[in-house]
């Protein structure tokens, strides 16, 4: 395989470019910009999010998809986060792997399970 804006041959890991600049000069800024990283990492969570009935799974929300998350049930087994900066750059079988592990739960649920000790009625500070 060879570079499509060069024709270098291609080492490792690289599919389409020997380098940044070639994958720049190439008019192919829009995959690697901020804004079409933020739009992939958001399609990407919607998909995971209707993969998993698309609620939380403890109280059944499912208002925006903004306060769902994905909690890893087994922390020692977690590999990465499923945040947006992640869904966005890796591979989606890797992603899928990835919450495999988890189940999901809206913003509220996430926080309670992770502070159960923080009740209204008896946390101490």
């Amino acid at each position: 395989m060879k570079c499509i804006v060069c024709n270098i041959p291609l080492r490792g890991r690289q599919r389409k470019f020997c380098s940044r600049e070639c994958k720049n000069q190439s008019g192919n800024l829009s995959y690697q910009s901020y804004l079409a990283q933020q739009k992939r990492g958001r399609i990407r969570k919607l998909e995971l999010i209707r993969m998993n009935r698309g609620s939380c799974e403890k109280c059944g929300y499912d208002r925006n998809y903004a306060a769902l998350e994905f909690h890893h049930v087994d922390s020692d087994k977690k590999f990465f986060q499923l945040d947006l900066r992640s869904l966005s750059n890796r591979k989606w079988s890797v992603i899928v792997k990835e919450a495999e592990k988890c189940i999901l739960l809206c913003s509220n649920c996430h926080a309670e399970l992770h502070n159960p000790a923080c009740t209204m009625d008896g946390y101490s500070v």
